[in-house]
């Protein structure tokens, strides 16, 4: 996914949770008046909802973490490339000097 939509949601899921209790109370009235659904059910499925909710913006600061250390190891394996050929540049110089005394 997309490191900017990752961070977009997760930040619309957080905010629109500050008040965790409006949440199941809105979900729940949508139920009951949509549905004909009982309050103390409405209220349950909406605790389960926002359960999951939250749980969908977990993963998604998970997958913003894994993303972020991916892409950190290919940038730590390009520099070790690197820092290894100017090594073996170096050894070759020091061998030429060597070779010259």
């Amino acid at each position: 996914m997309n490191s900017a939509l990752n961070l977009l949601l997760r930040l619309g899921i957080a905010t629109s949770m500050q008040d965790r209790e409006a949440v199941i109370d809105r979900i729940s009235s949508v139920l009951e008046d949509k549905m004909g659904t009982d309050p103390d059910k409405a209220q349950k499925v909406g605790e389960k909802v926002l359960a999951g909710i939250e749980g969908l913006k977990d993963q998604l600061s998970i997958e913003q973490i894994i993303s972020s250390l991916s892409h950190n190891d290919d940038a730590i394996e390009k520099r070790l490339d690197e820092l290894t050929e100017a090594v073996n540049k170096l050894n070759a110089n020091v061998e030429k000097l060597m070779k010259n005394k």
